[in-house]
């Protein structure tokens, strides 16, 4: 019952990011054709659309998903009910990256239709050179962190704006640390979500995974301990 009110609350705004979704290629490939640009709309456009839609929506999803019940005022009411607070705070969770997925995929079906109808090539062959040579999986294991960070900062600081701004800045603090190590030290240091040191691939992205959610389980945490 939980899930359908966490849709209720915020399908409005998923319902204008997948319509934002759906739109970003095609209008990213006419504007390409109208600046006469020289790639024209290829891989490397789709995927930094993807990833800046995808980036935008998991900043939108994890400050709306967390601050519903503190904006209703309805968090007291929830969570002096039997069911225990990790049920809330996973519920939410769990709805927006559900939400999450269905733009992610939405992005990319209209961008694997606008590559094939503008490069003039079959659909599967389109799709085979896409999962092939961009890295989609990166750029949706990123999305999850940026969601997971931003939701679990609101959920934390119970205040959209201050949530969402600690998670930006809280990203952007990473990448500074880690250029000042280097600039420093010559050591590199994994960011999210780049490889980390000579681990598989495979190894690397379930640690950041793991991270993610990590996140989430720290705001869980906090919401146990707190007084609504």
């Amino acid at each position: 019952m939980y899930f359908w009110k966490c849709w209720r609350d915020t399908r409005s705004f998923a319902l204008v990011f997948l319509v934002m979704a759906a739109a970003a290629m095609p209008i990213t490939a006419l504007v390409s054709k109208g600046m006469n640009l020289q790639e024209g709309f290829g891989p490397g456009a789709f995927l930094s659309t993807f990833a800046l839609i995808l980036f935008v929506v998991a900043l939108g999803l994890g400050t709306i998903g967390a601050i519903q019940e503190f904006t209703d005022k309805t968090a007291h009411f929830l969570f002096t009910k039997p069911r225990p607070r990790f049920y809330f705070v996973w519920a939410g969770w769990v709805v927006g990256c559900a939400e999450l997925l269905a733009i992610a995929l939405m992005n990319l079906l209209t961008g694997w239709l606008t590559l094939a109808h503008y490069g003039k090539s079959p659909l599967w062959s389109v799709l085979f050179g896409l999962l092939k040579k961009q890295n989609i999986g990166g750029v949706l294991l990123y999305t999850l962190f940026v969601y997971c960070l931003t939701y679990a900062m609101t959920v934390v600081l119970r205040n959209g704006l201050k949530g969402l701004g600690a998670s930006m800045g809280i990203i952007m603090g990473l990448a500074v640390i880690a250029a000042a190590i280097r600039a420093r030290w010559q050591v590199d240091v994994p960011i999210p979500v780049e490889h980390i040191g000579s681990l598989p691939m495979v190894a690397s992205n379930l640690i950041w995974i793991s991270v993610a959610l990590l996140f989430v389980f720290a705001a869980q945490l906090v919401v146990e301990r707190a007084e609504i």
